[in-house]
């Protein structure tokens, strides 16, 4: 990764973390994998489509492709986040961050500081082992992550549809095309990482306001669990290959 790639890494997971941004575009640099794997970018195939945009002149077409894009492409997304993932040869670096935001709040509100602790030691590096351990973080919170992606491109829908009502000059083919290329970035799994940052967020803000309900689609008490149980299994795999290590060690010396 060269200077640039890294300080847009950093600055977007920055952003993330703050909250400041409604919805965030992630970096698109990236080409689809090959050999059958799943692709690193998600984009919705519409050549089984019933409607067709081209360069339609009228508000009737438009907003029926509107309304099949919505649709199909939801479905696709969630088979493309169901998909089996490619495995990282790194870390990413925006992700970890979101990750330990996530546990750093879990251990506050619930009172796990082990959590955090095992977390930090678990989730840094490049090493294999490090990189197994991000994976089981993330399959542990996958039905989370993935409800988080669906909340992000629920509130991006809802703008597409709001401009149904306008002609087709004020919102032509082209400007559909910029939404539906937004739309698609946005089935990404660091979309569900901010989705569930904003509901603790949220929790956390209202633990001294205890008056004032959170209300939040995310599963709050799932993703707590989820992280218990992750930070459970990376512990438990750990002590079990230092012991193979110091019994390694050991058969050396004899």
């Amino acid at each position: 990764m060269n200077k640039g790639q890294l300080l847009l890494t950093k600055t977007l997971a920055l952003v993330f973390l703050t909250g400041c941004v409604n919805n965030p575009m992630l970096p698109s640099h990236l080409n689809n994998s090959a050999g059958g794997q799943k692709a690193l970018i998600f984009k919705t195939h519409k050549s089984n489509f019933i409607n067709e945009l081209n360069n339609r002149t009228d508000e009737v077409g438009r907003n029926n492709y509107i309304n099949e894009f919505i649709l199909k492409s939801d479905i696709q997304c969630r088979d493309y986040l169901n998909s089996s993932p490619k495995k990282p040869k790194q870390s990413d670096v925006m992700q970890n961050q979101l990750y330990m935001n996530i546990v750093d709040t879990i251990s506050m509100v619930f009172g796990l500081s082990y959590v955090t602790n095992t977390a930090k030691a678990m989730l840094s590096g490049n090493n294999s082992s490090n990189l197994e351990n991000q994976q089981e973080y993330k399959k542990a919170l996958s039905p989370e992550i993935q409800r988080g992606v669906e909340i992000n491109r629920e509130r991006y829908a809802q703008k597409i549809k709001s401009k149904e009502r306008l002609s087709i000059k004020k919102y032509p083919v082209a400007l559909l095309h910029k939404d539906m290329l937004n739309y698609d970035k946005q089935c990404n799994e660091a979309y569900g990482l901010i989705e569930i940052n904003r509901a603790l967020k949220a929790m956390r803000q209202n633990l001294n306001r205890p008056q004032v309900p959170t209300k939040s689609a995310i599963n709050v008490l799932a993703v707590k669990d989820s992280v218990t149980k992750a930070t459970k299994k990376v512990q438990e795999k750990e002590q079990k290959s230092t012991k193979n290590r110091d019994k390694n060690v050991t058969a050396s010396k004899l």
